[in-house]
Parts: C-alpha cells; sequence; structure tokens
C-alpha cells in the first residue's frame, strides 16, 4: 500500500532523513520506533505532504505522491494524527469532527462514533476541555472522517497516563480490525512492538534495523535501548 524508498529530506544544511526506506501492505500496523529527534515526525510528514522530499520515492497504492499537496494527498485516502493532537481547542467536538470531514460532511460521523463512544457524550463540549486522553481520541476521529484507507499516527500516546495509553493501543488495534492499515510512530517501543505486525527502529535519520514486531521485541539490542533491557516473551 505504502513503498518508502531513499526517501531524503534535507533542511537547510542538516540531513534529517537519510535514504529511508520503509513498506506498508494492505491491513498492517507497521510501527516506526526510536528515541527523540531521530527523525520519525519528518518522515510522517514528508509522506503527508507537509515537508517536500529532498530526494528518493513516496508511493501510495502505486502512485507517486512525493512532494504532492497534503490536500491531494489526503483525498487519494492517506490521513494523518500528529503528533500534539492539534485540535481546534475553541471548536466543539462536532466541529472538529465535521471539518475533518471537509466534503464527506456527517457521513462518516456514526461510524467514527462506534469506536469512539465517548466522544458522543462529548458532542457539544468544547474540544480544549476535553482530558487528553479524550482529545487524542478526538485527533484520531477526525482523521478517520475522510474514510482514509492508510492512516498515519505520530506519537498517539505521547503525555498520557500509563491506563489511557493502554486504552489508545487498544483502540488502534480496533481501527486495524476495521479494516484500516496503520503506521505508526511511537517513542513507547513495548506498546507499538505489541499491537504492531512489522516495525523499524529509526536512528540518525536511517532505518537500523526493520523486522517482525515481535522478532524486534525480543532481539537485545532493542531491549537494552527501547525496553528498559527487557527481553519480550
Amino acid at each position: 500500500m505504502l513503498e518508502i524508498a531513499g526517501l531524503r529530506v534535507v533542511m537547510g544544511a542538516q540531513e534529517i532523513l537519510r535514504g529511508v526506506d520503509l513498506t506498508v501492505g494492505a491491513g498492517e500496523i507497521v510501527a516506526v520506533v526510536g528515541a527523540n529527534g531521530v527523525g520519525k515526525t519528518t518522515l510522517m510528514r514528508a509522506i503527508s505532504g507537509v515537508y517536500r522530499p529532498s530526494g528518493g520515492q513516496i508511493r501510495f497504492e502505486g502512485a507517486d505522491i512525493a512532494g504532492l499537496a497534503s490536500h491531494r494527498i489526503v483525498a487519494r485516502g492517506l490521513s494523518q494524527a500528529p503528533e500534539g493532537r492539534q485540535i481546534f481547542s475553541s471548536m466543539s467536538v462536532r466541529e472538529n469532527l465535521v471539518l475533518g470531514g471537509g466534503p464527506h460532511g456527517l457521513a462518516e460521523l456514526d461510524r467514527v462514533l462506534a469506536l469512539f463512544p465517548l466522544l458522543g457524550e462529548r458532542m457539544s463540549q468544547n474540544a480544549g476541555s476535553l482530558s487528553g486522553g479524550e482529545q487524542q481520541m478526538l485527533c484520531i476521529a477526525r482523521a478517520l472522517m475522510r474514510r482514509p484507507r492508510l492512516l498515519l499516527l505520530d506519537e498517539p500516546s505521547l503525555g498520557l497516563a500509563p491506563k489511557l495509553i493502554r486504552i489508545i493501543f487498544d483502540l488502534v488495534a480496533s481501527i486495524r480490525a476495521a479494516g484500516l492499515s496503520i503506521l505508526l510512530v511511537e517513542q513507547n517501543a513495548r506498546g507499538a512492538l505489541k499491537i504492531a505486525d512489522r516495525a523499524a527502529v529509526m536512528e540518525g535519520g536511517r532505518i537500523a534495523l526493520a523486522g517482525r514486531a515481535a522478532d524486534l521485541a525480543a532481539d537485545r539490542r532493542v531491549a537494552e535501548t527501547y525496553l528498559g533491557g527487557h527481553v519480550e516473551a
């Protein structure tokens, strides 16, 4: 579904992405894990058209989307729930969702609220008054309003309490079960590797390791760096 080959992003004198290769198949969750500052968010923004690649290829369902405007990429069926949520805090939950739907408007509302019933109880509430976990749900739900076939999730667990992190990861698994493919960027490697089919470890703007998520969770190099030294059983 998504094919990235030799992707480079240069900003000023700094090369942020240095030849990234990555694929996401239909119906997969692929996780990209790594420390702060290694290029994970830059990767997501390059895929979704916020940043223009300096080299390499990005193909979505066989079509080259590298350098396309963001709204054209969304129209092709690829949506992003960005890092930091970036909801419209002064607008209601309902207004955020309808705005996310674009030309689809309210058409997807019932389906999305079936995945996020808590938001259905908050429709008239200002988004800025939601809890952190509810805001993250709204961010993801808003991205789903455009009927994407591939969903990009950038650090969905960031800043959340452990109980809420588990809820968010369960929701991500439910979204995949509903038929979407997901590219998940996460610092929480333990949680991401548990729900992903495949994963990649990013270091210094490159993919340092890649493979089945279960295999990476059992890799001592990954465990020592990202799992507190604990190898997943």
